[in-house]
């Protein structure tokens, strides 16, 4: 959630749908070589998303403002409010 508030991200952002035009009958039974490199990329940036999301906890102060700090060791600090 902290995230969200900070950078602006609304959610994870789902991965592109790939149209299948360029396939000739030719090569349609072979695998798309991109396919399998696209799916290795897309879930290496997920797993590092994932990572970072969870690195931080947040908590609500007294005076209803977030606070957030990094891991789970430290002090919390405020988060900047948006302009």
């Amino acid at each position: 959630m902290s995230l969200v508030f900070l950078s602006g991200i609304t959610g994870m952002i789902p991965e592109p749908a790939r149209s299948s035009e360029h396939h000739t009958a030719d090569n349609s039974s072979e695998a798309d070589p991109w396919e399998e490199y696209h799916a290795i990329v897309y879930s290496e940036y997920a797993d590092a998303f994932t990572a970072l999301y969870e690195g931080y906890e947040t908590r609500w102060a007294k005076n209803g403002r977030l606070m957030l700090r990094n891991g789970d060791t430290g002090p919390y600090k405020f988060v900047k409010r948006a302009v």
